[in-house]
């Protein structure tokens, strides 16, 4: 049997494009298990660290990316729920922990147990990419805008309440959509047409066209909003979202885009925010919830099928690293998977 070796897309500085090179096969600590990686998956926030627009000073070289999907090298001590050969999807949280050792866009890489589920025999690696961005749609729908967890019994008055998620055809937005449909909710939604039937498809009561010329009366027709929430937008978007809660009261609304600088000021009492969504596993108030996220949501939602994954993009191994970015920058299509 040949030895397996790790090679790693490395960065050596600020916004340099990604080198494949050697690296070595990490050792877990406590808690800890290695990934052998078969598909990850690209996502904007990667090249926004590898720009330096996400403010994270990295510690050159590294290696980026916090998602993974393949089978279990080695475990560490103390980890009871995995062993080598089990097929598995993680969050590495290289963007919280700025070690290379944890960064996904190499063939071995560490993460926590806690944040790792078992995955199907019968699941792809490259389909099983695209459920690690559950974890943040869940702690966003659930930890920080106040929505019931997604039940198989929710509570029937949520049916009379209106939520309303801009960008559902966003990887973000897709499972913040199946979140909130899952929690009983009636939830409204914009997209483009592209998106339309697979957003009906998850139980989205309404899905309008962003670039509707009336997309602002649609929407204020249908309130008031329980929620609303951003899961992609644009400056003239968060003006409009802004509009709208403002038209019930105001408040602030979380965009995963953060603020953005427009020559319009939003309305008074309203404002925009930005949430690290990584942050909230880290949290020990936060345990149980990532138990029940890692362990049996996701785990069992796969198993059963009751949770839809994304569309990904088959783009080549790590030497399409580099492109990738290039490509998710330019406005590229969202959800790309690399494989190895």
């Amino acid at each position: 049997m040949s030895k397996k070796i790790n090679k790693a897309a490395w960065i050596t500085s600020k916004g340099s494009p990604p080198v494949v090179g050697p690296a070595e096969i990490p050792i877990p600590g406590v808690g800890e298990v290695v990934i052998e990686n078969k598909a990850v998956p690209l996502h904007p926030g990667d090249w926004k660290v590898l720009r330096g627009i996400i403010p994270i000073e990295l510690k050159y070289p590294t290696v980026i990316g916090n998602y993974a999907a393949g089978i279990i090298h080695s475990v560490g001590a103390e980890v009871t729920r995995f062993k080598p050969g089990d097929r598995v999807l993680s969050v590495t949280c290289f963007s919280l922990l700025n070690d290379h050792r944890y960064g996904v866009h190499q063939r071995f890489v560490l993460s926590g147990e806690g944040m790792t589920s078992h995955i199907p025999d019968t699941l792809p690696f490259p389909e099983a990419t695209s459920a690690s961005q559950i974890y943040a749609s869940m702690s966003a729908m659930v930890l920080h805008v106040g929505l019931d967890r997604p039940s198989k019994t929710p509570n029937l008055a949520n049916k009379d309440q209106n939520v309303l998620i801009w960008g559902g055809g966003s990887s973000f937005g897709f499972f913040a959509v199946q979140i909130a449909v899952q929690a009983g909710y009636k939830v409204h939604t914009t997209a483009s047409p592209s998106s339309k039937s697979t957003l009906l498809s998850l139980g989205a009561s309404t899905v309008h066209d962003y670039a509707s010329p009336t997309i602002s009366s649609d929407l204020l027709a249908l309130g008031p909003y329980k929620v609303i929430f951003s899961a992609q937008d644009t400056a003239a978007d968060q003006l409009i979202i802004a509009q709208l809660l403002a038209s019930q009261g105001g408040g602030s609304f979380i965009s995963t885009m953060g603020p953005r600088p427009t020559s319009t000021p939003l309305p008074e009492g309203v404002s925009v925010e930005f949430v690290q969504y990584m942050d909230d596993y880290f949290v020990k108030e936060n345990e149980e919830f990532k138990k029940w996220l890692f362990e049996e949501y996701i785990e069992k939602g796969l198993e059963e099928g009751t949770v839809s994954l994304g569309e990904v993009e088959d783009i080549g191994g790590l030497g399409s690293v580099g492109t990738g970015l290039d490509m998710l920058e330019r406005g590229g299509g969202e959800g790309e998977e690399i494989g190895f």
